[in-house]
């Protein structure tokens, strides 16, 4: 009985330091990456940088991304902490001309750690700072607005999205970015995501957090005039 229960606990262990080993899913574009270097680079002229508002963008509106010569590097439940450590293989290998940076929700959401402002803005001023040092323009970008996670018991939700926009917003002005406000067009009056530009749930209600295709039909355009400011 001993030996069996020892056996369980080490498969645990063994299961749980795997999963660890690529904490930041390294894997996720890693063949994709491969190709993409040796793309010419109109063909890979902005890499998109995010959670899963980036991934689903890239997966359902994949001629956005081709046509313009952008590339997708979001994966879903990702925070800015995961977002940093792949940093230099999602978007600096791969040398584009700017790069587009949304992250964060996730940080307030809770997703696998307890959410301090502070340090969810510095690891967006650590991947700003990378790019720039590797003359990539930098593109900042508003979290998009939410009201409330259905898969965390979180509160304050928009007050926490609006304190950190604010500071996103201050530090692409002073250290003139670029900065896309995707939140000011998409939310309504109280700071949640506008009726009916959000996935719906399995009762047909707003999910109100990730974009459908209306609402990516509204960052669209916005972040293409960002987007032609500093990449033609």
């Amino acid at each position: 009985m001993k030996k069996a229960l020892l056996f369980i606990a080490a498969m645990v262990f063994v299961g749980t330091m795997s999963a660890q080993q690529d904490w930041a899913n390294f894997k996720r574009y890693e063949d994709s990456n491969k190709e993409v270097k040796t793309w010419p680079q109109k063909q890979r002229k902005v890499v998109f940088m995010g959670n899963s508002i980036t991934d689903n963008w890239a997966s359902r509106h994949p001629e956005f991304f081709k046509d313009n010569g952008y590339v997708g590097r979001g994966i879903g439940g990702q925070t800015t902490y995961q977002m940093v450590l792949r940093f230099y293989e999602d978007v600096i290998a791969l040398h584009p001309k700017a790069v587009v940076i949304n992250g964060g929700t996730n940080d307030i959401a809770q997703n696998n750690h307890p959410y301090v402002e502070e340090r969810t803005f510095q690891n967006i001023v650590t991947m700003a700072q990378m790019a720039k040092r590797n003359g990539i323009k930098v593109i900042l970008t508003s979290i998009t607005p939410c009201e409330g996670y259905s898969w965390s018991p979180v509160t304050d939700v928009i007050a926490k999205i609006k304190s950190l926009n604010a500071r996103i917003k201050a530090y692409a002005k002073k250290n003139k970015f670029q900065y896309v406000d995707y939140f000011a067009f998409m939310a309504d009056e109280r700071g949640a995501m506008r009726a009916g530009i959000s996935d719906k749930r399995s009762d047909g209600s707003d999910e109100g957090c990730h974009p459908n295709m209306i609402g990516y039909g509204i960052m669209e355009p916005l972040v293409q005039a960002a987007i032609n400011k500093v990449a033609k």
